[in-house]
C-alpha cells in the first residue's frame, strides 16, 4: 500500500513539473514590411522575418529589427507570456524612392547622370530628390526624351513615354535646301551677270577711246552702257542673295 502511495505521489510531482515546464513557455510571432528583414533578441540572431510561432521562454526582450538593405535597425522591449504567442508586426520604412521607367517601343536607354539600363527599368534605391532622365532609344529616328522628375522618399515614381520618329523630311530640311540652292543659284547668276558686264564693259571702253575698227551707232553705244549697268546691277544682286542664303544655312545649323 505504502508503494502504490508512492507511485502516485511520484506520478503527480512528475505531472505537477511537466504542468510546469510547459507553462513557462510561449511563442512569438514577427513579420514584417518588407520580408526579409534580420530579427535579434538580446544580440542573439533569430532569423530573417517573418518567424513564425518561435518557442521562447516566457520572459523579457530586447527585439532589434536590422534592415540589411538599408543598414537600418530599431529596437524595442517586448514581453513573452507563458502559454501565449506574442505577435509584432512592423512596417520598415525606407529612406529611398523608387523609379520605373517605361517606353514604346521598348529598349530606350534611360540615363540619369549615370546608364540605368534599357526601358522596362526600375530602381528601388533612388536618394530622394529631383533628377534630370533622359530617355534615347538605339535607333537614331527616334526622338529622344528629357523629363524632369522629383522622387519623394518612400514613394514611388513611375515615367511612361512613347518615343515618336523624326520625320526623314522636315521643315527644317527644305529650308536648308531652299538657302542652298539659294546659296549655289545666287553665286552662279553673280559669275554669269558678270561675264556679261565685262564684255560689255570692254565694248564700251575700246568705242570710247575709238579702238574698235567699226564704231558704233549712238543708239547701239547707248545699248552697250545700259546692258553692261544692267549686269553690274545684276552681279551685285546675285552676290548679295547668294551670301545671304549662305548667312541662313549658318544660322540654320546652330538650330
Amino acid at each position: 500500500m505504502r508503494r502504490l502511495s508512492r507511485i502516485i505521489n511520484s506520478i503527480l510531482f512528475l505531472s505537477l513539473l511537466l504542468s510546469t515546464t510547459v507553462s513557462a513557455d510561449g511563442f512569438l510571432t514577427v513579420r514584417t514590411e518588407p520580408d526579409g528583414i534580420e530579427v535579434w533578441l538580446d544580440d542573439n540572431f533569430v532569423g530573417d522575418s517573418p518567424i513564425i510561432d518561435k518557442k521562447l521562454k516566457a520572459g523579457r526582450y530586447s527585439l532589434k529589427l536590422v534592415d540589411p538593405v538599408q543598414h537600418s535597425s530599431t529596437i524595442e522591449e517586448i514581453f513573452v507570456q507563458d502559454g501565449e504567442n506574442t505577435v509584432i508586426e512592423k512596417t520598415i520604412k525606407t529612406k529611398f524612392g523608387s523609379l520605373k521607367v517605361s517606353s514604346v517601343p521598348e529598349g530606350a536607354i534611360v540615363s540619369i547622370a549615370t546608364e540605368l539600363g534599357p526601358t522596362p527599368v526600375s530602381n528601388d534605391f533612388m536618394n530622394p530628390g529631383k533628377y534630370r532622365v533622359e530617355i534615347r532609344h538605339p535607333n537614331k529616328l527616334y526622338i529622344p526624351v528629357i523629363e524632369e522628375v522629383t522622387i519623394p522618399r518612400g514613394e514611388s515614381v513611375s515615367l511612361s513615354k512613347t518615343l515618336e520618329k523624326e520625320a526623314r523630311f522636315t521643315q527644317k530640311d527644305l529650308w536648308r535646301l531652299i538657302l542652298g540652292a539659294g546659296t549655289a543659284g545666287g553665286y552662279v547668276w553673280a559669275l554669269v551677270q558678270n561675264g556679261t558686264y565685262s564684255r560689255f564693259d570692254e565694248n564700251v571702253r575700246l568705242a570710247d577711246k575709238g579702238y574698235l575698227t567699226t564704231m558704233p551707232t549712238s543708239n547701239e553705244y547707248k545699248t552697250n552702257k545700259e546692258k553692261r549697268s544692267s549686269a553690274l546691277v545684276q552681279t551685285v544682286l546675285g552676290a548679295v542673295t547668294g551670301s545671304l542664303c549662305l548667312i541662313g544655312l549658318e544660322i540654320l545649323a546652330f538650330f
